[in-house]
C-alpha cells in the first residue's frame, strides 16, 4: 500500500520547484544523471526553458536538491516507526527493515541511488548520525562494548548500503530482509538472542513514500528554510 501523502498547496515558487523535481525524477527513470538536460526537464514540466534558472544554476544544483529531498523523505518515513519503544538494537533493526521494504516495494528509490548516480551524501550523513545515536544508546545500556564507535558506525553504514544494493539488484529476496538485519546487529557485537528479537519482532511498518518525491509532501520540519 502506497503512502497517502498530503501535498500542501504551498507558494507558486514552491509548487514550481516541485514540478521541476518531479519532472527530473520521471526522466531519471529512463536516463542517468549524466544524460539529464535542462531543456528536457522544462519541456516535461511545461515550463519556459529560462525559468529553470530561477531555481537552479545548473543540473548539478538540481541533483543536489533532489539528493536532499531523498534524504528528507527517508527521514520522514522513519518517523512512522515507534523507535522510542524499540528493544535493544531495535532502532537500527527497524530502520533497516523499513528501508529495505521501501526499496522492495518502490524500486524507483533504489534506481535513483544505484543506477542513476544521484549523490547521496546528505542521506548518508543523516543516516550515520542516526546510526551513531542508536549505537551509543546500546553501548550505554551495557549490552555490548565497542573499541571505537565511529568505526562501528562505518561498519554498520557499509553493511546497510551493501544490503540495500543487493536488495535493489535482486541478489537477495525480500524474505531475507529480517535475517540480514539480524546479521548487521551480530556484526556489531550484539548478543545473538537480542539480535534475533530485534530483527524479527512483530512490527507495523508505514507504507513507502510516494514517488516522485515532492518537498511539499513533507512536513515543514523536514524542509530547508529556503523551501518554506
Amino acid at each position: 500500500m502506497e503512502s497517502e501523502t498530503e501535498i500542501r498547496e504551498g507558494t507558486k515558487r514552491e509548487r514550481t520547484r516541485d514540478r521541476l523535481l518531479v519532472s527530473a525524477q520521471t526522466l531519471l527513470l529512463e536516463k542517468t544523471a549524466a544524460g539529464l538536460g535542462i531543456r528536457q526537464i522544462t519541456t516535461h514540466s511545461g515550463l519556459v526553458h529560462t525559468s529553470f534558472y530561477n531555481y537552479y544554476p545548473d543540473i548539478p544544483a538540481l541533483l543536489s536538491d533532489l539528493s536532499a529531498l531523498y534524504g528528507a523523505t527517508h527521514l520522514s518515513a522513519i518517523t512512522g516507526l515507534d523507535l522510542d519503544n524499540a528493544p535493544p538494537g531495535g532502532r537500527l533493526a527497524r530502520i533497516t527493515r523499513l528501508t529495505m521494504r521501501i526499496l522492495t516495494e518502490k524500486p524507483e528509490f533504489g534506481r535513483l541511488v544505484f543506477d542513476v548516480g544521484l549523490p547521496v551524501d546528505f542521506l548518508e550523513s543523516r543516516l550515520r548520525l542516526q546510526l551513531k545515536s542508536d549505537l551509543a544508546r546500546v553501548v550505554e545500556s551495557g549490552l555490548y562494548k565497542v573499541a571505537d564507535i565511529d568505526v562501528a558506525v562505518s561498519v554498520a553504514a557499509g553493511s546497510f548500503t551493501g544490503l540495500a544494493l543487493d536488495i535493489h539488484r535482486g541478489l537477495l529476496s525480500p524474505d531475507k530482509i529480517d535475517i540480514a538485519a539480524a546479521q548487521i546487529l551480530l556484526n556489531l557485537g550484539i548478543a545473538p538472542a537480542l539480535a534475533e528479537v530485534a530483527a524479527h519482532e512483530p512490527a507495523t511498518f508505514p507504507p513507502p513514500p510516494v514517488f516522485p518525491m515532492r518537498w511539499l509532501a513533507l512536513p515543514a520540519m523536514f524542509r530547508p528554510d529556503d523551501h518554506h
